[in-house]
């Protein structure tokens, strides 16, 4: 297909319109919104699939189980956003700089960009995880009227064995579910990059990608990870 990329700087939205933009593929960035079919790595492109599940389809398997077993000393809270507070922009920064990868340069940054956080146009939300007093993990995430996208994850290095990272998906999934949400959408995978994947863990049985040829979304099918890069 050709590539394309799309982007709205709207000045507000509402909560049924966070929900229409994401059925339609579209996905927050900083304070505009976008959509895209490809992503440039090492000079070439490569196709995207953004993911949808329905909340209430999703149930605890083995996989899950365990990782709520490893993590169920540790406690967490959930919070509006209305400022980044020290020990997140420190957790952030340890994160980043065990990160083989590019991640966002801060939280400020990832969700505000050189916008004032006061004049967000999104509902944010932070999801924090405690061993004690000690913040080891955070996720943001925006919600709409009945749909929600994680935004940004990240976690103490020191605790990697936790998979800390799918945790936080599931304690997003816990809080979507007892706030009656529909649909949650954990961003995208990438064609011949498996390293976006671990998002099926909630269960590829239960994953839809959107087809932007039909504008509709489709079962999960393992064959579009195989197209190749441009």
């Amino acid at each position: 297909m050709t590539p394309f990329f799309h982007s709205l700087a709207p000045e507000a939205l509402y909560a049924t319109e966070v929900d229409q933009l994401l059925a339609l593929g579209w996905y927050r960035m900083h304070q505009t919104i976008f959509t895209c079919s490809h992503i440039e790595h090492y000079d070439k492109l490569y196709r995207v699939h953004w993911l949808r599940f329905a909340c209430a389809a999703i149930k605890d398997t083995a996989t899950h189980r365990r990782i709520r077993r490893r993590n169920q000393r540790f406690h967490h809270t959930i919070e509006p956003v209305t400022v980044i507070s020290s020990a997140h922009r420190e957790l952030h920064a340890r994160y980043r700089a065990s990160i083989n990868f590019e991640g966002a340069y801060s939280i400020e940054e990832c969700l505000f960009g050189d916008e004032d956080e006061i004049k967000s146009i999104f509902t944010t939300h932070c999801l924090s995880v405690y061993d004690g007093d000690r913040l080891i993990a955070a996720g943001y995430f925006d919600v709409g009227a009945a749909a929600a996208a994680s935004i940004l994850h990240f976690f103490d290095p020191h605790y990697a064995r936790y998979s800390l990272g799918k945790y936080l998906i599931l304690l997003t999934l816990d809080y979507l579910n007892e706030h009656c949400y529909s649909f949650y959408y954990p961003g995208y995978v990438v064609a011949s990059l498996p390293k976006m994947d671990y998002k099926l863990f909630l269960g590829r049985e239960h994953a839809f990608y959107f087809d932007p040829h039909t504008v509709t979304w489709k079962l999960f099918d393992e064959n579009i990870l195989l197209e190749p890069p441009l």
